[in-house]
């Protein structure tokens, strides 16, 4: 659906930030519908009464609800959700609503489920971090995940200067929102610009959203341009 503008996640802390590992490989960017359907069997969420869809151990109805946006990569995204789903026997509807609608009914705790992208405003893994961070619910932590051993890692890097210490700090936290999965993280997201030779200034920076103020236009490059 990212056309190849994107590569798995393996944990919350993306590339170019430090506490970012490239050889770490974790169960986060698996795909693997067996195992999903052998997990569901193993806790009890069986079809009990054959009409292709899963309920919960106590037989009750088991029904995911996936907030979302009228935009159409939302609509392929939700496409996506309801086709793996589907093969995995889990029925799941969709509730779409404006984005800012849903960012307020996610800080709420008010959404079962929700798609949203993060970045960072300094080359820091910290800021990924935080989104498991138990005090951080309402806000950063959309998922109100809140483990004690979680919190004790976070606050211990948050202390400690860049080093391996901290890296090593990092990695475990990282792995505790992987066994936990607050948060399914799909991938890293990759931006491509393209740039007419007149623009002058133009080279994104990944962690300053209003870097066009640094940009100008050279009329006479342009102009050149134009008359060749």
């Amino acid at each position: 659906m990212r056309k190849s503008q994107s590569i798995p996640a393996q944990t919350a802390i993306a590339p170019l930030t430090f506490g970012y590992n490239p050889s770490i490989k974790t169960t986060m960017s698996d795909h693997d519908p067996a195992r999903a359907r052998a997990l569901l069997d193993l806790y009890g969420y069986v079809d009990r009464d054959g009409d292709g869809w899963r309920e919960q151990p106590d037989g009750s109805p088991l029904v995911l609800e996936y907030s979302t946006q009228p935009d159409q990569a939302s609509r392929q995204l939700a496409e996506l959700w309801q086709k793996n789903m589907k093969a995995i026997g889990l029925k799941i509807v969709f509730k779409v609503a404006k984005w800012p609608e849903n960012l307020k009914a996610s800080r709420a705790g008010k959404l079962m489920m929700w798609g949203v992208g993060w970045s960072a405003t300094t080359p820091d893994g910290d800021t990924f971090l935080a989104l498991a961070y138990g005090p951080n619910k309402g806000g950063a932590n959309h998922s109100r995940f809140a483990l004690p051993a979680f919190d004790a890692l976070y606050e211990k890097q948050k202390a400690l200067p860049d080093g391996p210490e901290r890296q090593r700090v990092m990695e475990e936290a990282s792995k505790l929102m992987v066994a936990y999965v607050p948060y399914k993280l799909s991938g890293h997201r990759i931006a491509t610009d393209l740039m007419q030779p007149w623009v002058i200034g133009f080279r994104r920076n990944p962690f300053v959203r209003e870097f066009f103020k640094y940009v100008d236009v050279d009329p006479a490059i342009r102009a050149k341009e134009a008359a060749q």
